[in-house]
This record gives C-alpha cells, sequence and structure tokens, in this order.
C-alpha cells in the first residue's frame, strides 16, 4: 500500500467513529499540510466516499461501515507473520487477555495450531471476541472465557461498562492488545472510544502487557488514546519502526518484536 492509499484508509477508518474530519485534524495527525490534505479529500469525494463540507469532511450515506471480514483482508500476511509471533510469546500456565481485530484474530488462530499440538497443561484465555473464541480450538487443557456486554456486530466483539464489569475479576499474566495508532506523544490509540476504555481496564490488572500493529500504525494518532509507551512492555510487529520513534520506544523500556526474516 503506498503512502496515499495509506493516508486515505487512515482517513475513512478514523471517520468511522469520528463522523466527521477537519481538514486541520487531518493535517495534524498526519503531518502534512492542508493542501495535500485538501487534495486527499477531494479524491475521495470524487470516489464516492465522502462529502465534503465546510472546513472538513464526512461519510458519505452510501459508504460501507466497518467490518471485521472487510479489516480481515487488509495486511493479511503481515498480520498473520505478527500472530504467529505473539503466539510464540504464550508459555504454559499462562492467562492471558487477547482484544478484539483482526490482527488479534491472527494471533488467535496460531495460538489454536500449539492449543491442538498439546504444547500445554494449563491455559486460561480471556477475550471480548467471539471472532478469537472460534478460533481456538477446544482442549481440555485450555479454558476460554468470552466477557459478555454491549454487542458489537461489525466488529464481532463485546464493549461498554457491562464488559468492564465482567473483566473485574480477572487478573492476566500478559495481554494481548490491538491498536490504531501509535505515536510518541500519544502513545497508543485505538477509534473505538469503548475499546479504548476497556484496554485501559485490561492493562491496569494485567503483569506483561503487549500490542500487535503492522507498521502502517506508526507515528499515527487514532481518536483516543489508552496506554503511555512507558505503559506497554513490547509490541509485535512486522517490521522495525524508524531510528528515532526505536529510539524513544527504547528509552521507555518497550521492546520492538518483529519475526525473524532469516527462517
Amino acid at each position: 500500500m503506498n503512502k496515499k492509499a495509506s493516508r486515505e484508509e487512515y482517513i475513512l477508518n478514523a471517520l468511522q467513529s469520528a463522523n466527521r474530519m477537519t481538514t486541520g485534524e487531518a493535517a495534524n495527525v498526519l503531518g502534512i499540510s492542508e493542501a495535500t490534505v485538501r487534495r486527499i479529500f477531494s479524491d475521495l469525494e470524487k470516489s464516492g466516499k465522502v462529502v465534503r463540507n465546510y472546513g472538513g469532511i464526512q461519510l458519505a450515506e452510501n459508504t460501507p461501515s466497518y467490518s471485521f471480514e472487510q479489516r480481515e483482508k487488509i495486511f493479511q500476511q503481515e498480520k498473520i507473520e505478527i500472530g504467529r509471533l505473539a503466539a510464540a510469546a504464550v508459555m504454559d500456565e499462562d492467562t492471558i487477555y487477547l482484544d478484539c481485530g483482526t490482527t488479534i484474530f491472527q494471533m488467535a488462530l496460531a495460538l489454536s495450531v500449539r492449543i491442538a499440538k498439546n504444547e500445554f497443561s494449563s491455559l486460561r484465555i480471556i477475550t471480548n471476541s467471539i471472532a478469537n473464541t472460534q478460533a481456538i480450538v477446544p482442549s481440555p487443557s485450555c479454558k476460554v472465557y468470552l466477557i459478555g456486554g454491549e454487542y458489537n456486530d461489525r466488529r464481532r466483539d463485546f464493549s461498554g461498562p457491562l464488559t468492564e464489569k465482567y473483566l473485574s475479576p480477572f487478573h492476566f499474566t500478559k495481554c494481548f492488545l490491538g491498536c490504531d495508532g501509535m505515536h510518541i506523544q500519544s502513545g497508543f490509540s485505538s477509534n473505538q472510544i469503548d475499546i479504548s476504555s476497556l484496554n485501559t481496564r485490561v492493562i491496569e490488572r494485567s503483569d506483561a502487557k503487549y500490542v500487535l500493529l503492522d507498521n502502517s500504525k506508526f507515528n499515527q494518532c487514532s481518536l483516543i488514546a489508552y496506554a503511555g509507551l512507558s505503559e506497554i512492555d513490547g509490541i509485535f510487529t512486522n517490521t522495525p519502526p524508524d531510528i528515532s520513534l526505536q529510539e524513544m520506544l527504547s528509552a521507555n523500556g518497550l521492546k520492538v518484536l518483529v519475526p525473524d526474516v532469516s527462517r
């Protein structure tokens, strides 16, 4: 995906939650000039995906909203690699939390392979995602807990105050979270307010905290942050970030974990 397509995808994803975006907001988040933003807005309008209004844009009425199935196809190979890498970090007798989202779903698929091979004598998985529960092969050595609440059929997950209440009895040795953006100033963020709130609660209950993201999320700010850089122990990604971001991550004690391309 080229830079222009990546920017357009980011804007459309952000509009799923924010409904409207101004020229100044897009320029600030993407780190580009307002003139460049206006050209992107114009191209999106010509494609029928957005409608321009005074000072910004909003989604066109015929633009399809977020769907799990559509998102699953974006950066699919990168997500598979990240998911396998993260699944390898799960140890016997862990109690883990798996966030929703298509990258975490790939981790659930990879973890299911390990479970089927009887690599665990005891493993507990807690998740808010129906997709994750469907991906994991049933096993006497692996217990899966689906926390309920308000169901979002497009994302195939649960969130909201009831979900956070169901979460309260649990303590996790590790949590694995997704994100829509990672930035030096704002940290890790999501386009979904309810998911960000839930992730903050999960972090409070976890010994080790990890985030899974592909490299298109580097230096990006989404709608609302759920953790600063120093609150996360490591990220699983497909390629390392640029030097300046790597140095900042290292200064905050955050490890960057990428697949071994030599294998």
